[in-house]
């Protein structure tokens, strides 16, 4: 089973536990959700790979152990009690296929813990409607994103980068050693629901775009705004994690993203084509 089967599994199966918990304890129930949000952390931060490799060198038991780093965190209350509950449903379920999904969990638990991410966790899971959809690194150009990605000895799996203002996906594939990007249209959503609300009549205007980031670093986004720059107004994106703002052009990132529902709803109406055609046969 690829790693990645094996976080679907781990996944389905704390869903599974989450619905069940939901007709009883609501503590139960939260912390199940609680649970998928690591894997969801895993995801985002590109560390799908990494994590297969710290699998590789755990030494097999009949009942998973709990990371150090885990236990001697006095703060790390809810992921403690998180590593109980994972434990208690290892214990508790006969199915050896469930049994491997919950002990993915709680590994992937010991992986956040013992490489020291638990704060980065808990910011990800705590702050996460107050930053912006995640970066992992930023470039000036794709050339250089590009290098960089060809140089990693473990690329991302996949994971968002900043090349200029726009997001991409940087991903690799360790079976076919392939690595790549694309062009991500993460934050046109963002823009197209802001400003169907109205671009409000006090967003600060400057006349470069030098200007705006200086006032910016002052005044960060939280984590959007908008400004205008020599009469153009630009959606401001905070990304906490990088110290920098992103400035995309709304009337262009909404003419893109107007584009982009088409093209998906042109995909769709051949896809049922497709169906019924097939349905006919």
């Amino acid at each position: 089973m690829s790693i990645y089967d094996s976080l679907v599994s781990a996944s389905r199966f704390a869903a599974s536990r989450w619905r069940a918990a939901r007709a009883g304890d609501g503590e139960e129930a939260q912390l199940w959700r609680h649970v998928d949000e690591y894997r969801a952390f895993l995801g985002e931060t590109g560390q799908v790979y990494l994590f297969e490799d710290y699998l590789k060198g755990v030494a097999p038991r009949q009942r998973p152990l709990v990371s150090t780093a885990l236990e001697t965190r006095q703060d790390a209350v809810a992921s403690k009690r998180a590593m109980e509950l994972l434990l208690k449903a290892f214990d508790e379920t006969p199915e050896p296929e469930q049994k491997q999904a919950a002990s993915t969990l709680i590994h992937l638990l010991n992986f956040i813990a013992d490489t020291g991410q638990l704060d980065d966790f808990e910011d990800f899971v705590n702050n996460r409607l107050e930053n912006a959809p995640l970066a992992i690194a930023h470039f000036t150009t794709r050339d250089e994103a590009q290098a960089w990605l060809k140089g990693l000895a473990k690329p991302p799996s996949p994971a968002r980068i900043l090349i200029g203002d726009e997001y991409y996906l940087a991903w690799s594939s360790r079976e076919d050693n392939a690595r790549d990007m694309y062009r991500d249209y993460i934050i046109e959503p963002y823009i197209g629901e802001l400003v169907a609300g109205g671009i409000p009549s006090t967003a600060p205007s400057f006349e470069t775009r030098g200007e705006a980031e200086a006032w910016l670093k002052e005044h960060p986004a939280s984590p959007f705004g908008f400004v205008s720059i020599a009469g153009e107004y630009f959606f401001a994106v905070h990304h906490k994690r990088l110290k920098r703002h992103t400035l995309h052009p709304v009337a262009s990132a909404l003419t893109k993203w107007e584009e982009m529902k088409r093209a998906a709803e042109r995909e769709e109406a051949r896809d049922a084509v497709a169906k019924d055609e097939g349905d006919g046969e």
